[in-house]
């Protein structure tokens, strides 16, 4: 019975991502009843999509946006129960497209939104205070910082927190400025930059990075001690490890310190 049940299910997608309308190819199934599940599937696709990737549809026409999500559906279809569990490939997808190739940007501000929607979703991680005590009591050689496994770190060249603002600030006139800026940004000459995740409380937030701070952040998530990280920006009379960590305490970048 098992078996049976799992061979009219493979018959079933097979027929539901077949290009074919009527024939073998659609495995016994009515196309009738087909269709109306490929169209189901699809309204439900791009519903989720367009929660998980709000900025992405946003830019999008809503012509162009089903046909991306049609074709996404058809080579990355989802192996989860939870609708919003799927799309981390999504940004990778985009770029293997002509509106990716065409509007770049995108392929970034998908990854963003996906970030972003991660820690929404992510578990909620503060400060082990006790920790804090190895940074009196041990050399930096020993110490390391564990970071909130919502803090994830983009490196672009192109102005992604500001259009994400344009789209998602809470104010019109900062969305306004943030527009203009994006717009001026993408005109001009693009620099790398590096722009950081993170959920001080409930909801996400995203910064662009100084390059001084996203060496040092990028250091430590690599694994290395806080010795070796700040010896990264050493020469950076701007960056202030005091500073710093006051801050990444405020907007509960770190779980914890620990010593090895």
């Amino acid at each position: 019975m098992n078996d049976f049940s799992i061979n009219e299910q493979q018959r079933l997608l097979d027929a539901i991502w077949s290009d074919e309308e009527s024939g073998a190819d659609l495995h016994g199934f009515s196309a009738q009843g087909i269709s109306i599940y490929r169209r189901n599937l699809l309204a439900n696709a791009e519903r989720a999509l367009s929660i998980t990737f709000p900025t992405v549809f946003e830019l999008l026409d809503s012509d162009i946006s089903t046909c991306l999500v049609q074709k996404f559906l058809k080579v990355t279809p989802p192996v989860q129960g939870d609708w919003g569990q799927w799309g981390v490939e999504f940004s990778e997808f985009i770029a293997g497209t002509k509106i990716g190739v065409d509007y770049p940007y995108l392929v970034n501000c998908a990854a963003l939104d996906w970030h972003v929607h991660c820690a929404l979703n992510g578990r909620d991680q503060t400060l082990v205070q006790t920790s804090l005590q190895l940074l009196v009591n041990c050399d930096p050689e020993h110490v390391f910082i564990m970071f909130n496994d919502n803090v994830k770190l983009l490196n672009t060249s192109y102005p992604v927190t500001e259009i994400f603002n344009a789209h998602h600030h809470d104010d019109q006139m900062q969305r306004g400025s943030a527009f203009n800026r994006a717009k001026q940004a993408l005109s001009s000459v693009l620099v790398d930059h590096t722009v950081m995740i993170y959920r001080p409380e409930f909801q996400p937030q995203v910064t662009k990075l100084t390059e001084s701070e996203a060496r040092f952040i990028l250091s430590l998530m690599s694994g290395n001690s806080l010795a070796q990280s700040l010896d990264v920006v050493r020469h950076n009379s701007c960056f202030s490890f005091q500073t710093w960590l006051i801050s990444a305490i405020e907007h509960n970048l770190i779980h914890y310190f620990k010593e090895n």
